[in-house]
């Protein structure tokens, strides 16, 4: 069956802020009712924003908003306040409520909002009704002509810079570091994380002319492994020691961290005290969870399946490395990836990157028009050469892979967000 447009609907790329400032402006400004954190950066931008928001709710007795994109599933995902997604109703009511304010401002601007431009505006309006005064709002694209970049950050998050969506943000970091950099406002403070030098001298470059005081990973914050599978975690005037995660991987350890940092500006401003922020941040660590991004798949029948919203080669990259170590420590005996991607991705890149890490990939085409063609997939896999086998559809993938991966061995679904949410679908995954 075919998903039109797939799970995270229409979405067609338009650069500019016009239409999405028309459309605040009839509408009352909703996106000046509250203040955010505002994440950018290639990966890793949703887990930090779950971690954020997890921290917030708990040393803050006020609403706290959450907004990210791309959704599993079902859009009211992306749009939380105290935890909770939008109700269905209130969803439909809004997205009618923004089809008439887009038809307006095609009148004006010459085209309608983009689906992205939709539920941004949402996703204000509703931290409007809610009163929220606080959100955590992740961009979805670059961030100098992201629809998020209208509302008012008190802390900026750049959590790193790669090179994707290149046709959009340019074909060098030094360009995608200018366009993601574009978040920064005056004074404002800025977290960082880890930024190849090309980059973050340019992004530090703007820091410097708008006057933001920047906090970098490996400088001012950082984290180490402690005894038991516990981590260790290092911010200015703090040490946050021998804290749990409930997400895996050394990746989510950076997620956190920039979380913790950003949070911790907040918590400051607002008088927080740092055993009460130690205290919420432990709890937070411990039960945040953002499906999709390095986990085992639910369910017994599931075991030794993983699931990784990978999507281009610095995710790859990253996974490939969690995916040795299993195998250094014997945790899985045979590794094999169940693999799709979207077309105009880099999927050549991400074939490189796994090569090493797996033991074979079983390539399908998913079930979406963005979908890349399988033949797309296996020329790449050749060309990397992994040992593959094709599959027409994600059912008949899986039971090639779980059965290439043996008893002993770990499956991992990777390669795109909608990958992991075939997986979740078809396998009966719980998704939160």
């Amino acid at each position: 069956m075919k998903i039109p447009g797939g799970p995270r609907g229409p979405e067609r790329i338009r650069p500019g802020l016009e239409r999405i400032l028309a459309a605040f402006e009839g509408t009352g400004h909703p996106e000046h009712t509250f203040r955010t954190i505002h994440i950018s950066g290639t990966n890793g931008k949703g887990s930090t924003a779950c971690f954020t928001d997890a921290i917030l709710r708990r040393i803050l007795d006020e609403p706290v908003g959450l907004y990210t994109s791309p959704h599993l599933f079902f859009p009211e995902e992306r749009i939380r306040v105290a935890g909770e997604k939008i109700p269905p109703d209130d969803f439909s009511r809004l997205t009618s409520r923004v089809s008439a304010v887009s038809r307006k401002v095609a009148a004006t601007a010459g085209e309608p909002l983009s689906y992205f431009e939709e539920m941004t505006w949402i996703a204000c309006e509703w931290f409007r009704l809610k009163r929220a005064s606080l959100a955590v709002m992740e961009t979805g694209l670059g961030g100098r002509w992201d629809a998020t970049n209208l509302c008012i950050p008190v802390v900026s998050v750049i959590t790193n810079i790669g090179m994707d969506h290149a046709e959009w943000l340019g074909r060098s970091l030094k360009r995608i570091a200018f366009e993601k950099a574009g978040i920064l406002r005056e004074n404002t403070p800025v977290i960082l994380g880890r930024i190849a030098p090309s980059a973050k001298k340019v992004v530090l470059g703007v820091a410097q002319e708008k006057g933001c005081p920047v906090l970098e990973i490996d400088r001012d914050l950082r984290w180490d492994e402690r005894p038991g599978g516990r981590v260790s975690f290092h911010i200015p005037e703090m040490s946050l020691v021998r804290m749990k995660i409930r997400m895996q991987g050394e990746f989510q350890r950076h997620n956190a961290l920039l979380a913790l940092a950003a949070s911790w500006v907040v918590a400051k401003s607002r008088g927080v005290a740092g055993v009460d922020f130690t205290r919420a941040a432990r709890f937070a660590l411990g039960e945040a969870i953002w499906p999709g991004r390095y986990m085992p798949l639910p369910g017994r029948r599931n075991a030794g399946a993983w699931v990784d919203g990978a999507h281009n080669p610095e995710a790859a990259g990253a996974l490939a490395r969690e995916l040795a170590k299993r195998k250094k420590t014997g945790n899985a005996e045979r590794i094999v990836a169940l693999w799709s991607m979207l077309e105009g991705k880099d999927v050549a890149g991400f074939a490189r990157e796994i090569a090493s890490a797996v033991d074979g990939v079983v390539a399908y085409p998913m079930e979406q028009d963005r979908a890349a063609p399988l033949s797309v997939l296996s020329s790449a896999l050749k060309k990397a050469g992994i040992r593959y086998r094709e599959a027409k559809t994600f059912s008949d993938g899986w039971e090639i892979a779980r059965k290439w991966a043996g008893k002993g061995g770990m499956t991992i679904v990777c390669g795109s967000l909608m990958a992991a949410a075939d997986a979740y679908r078809f396998r009966g995954g719980v998704v939160s």
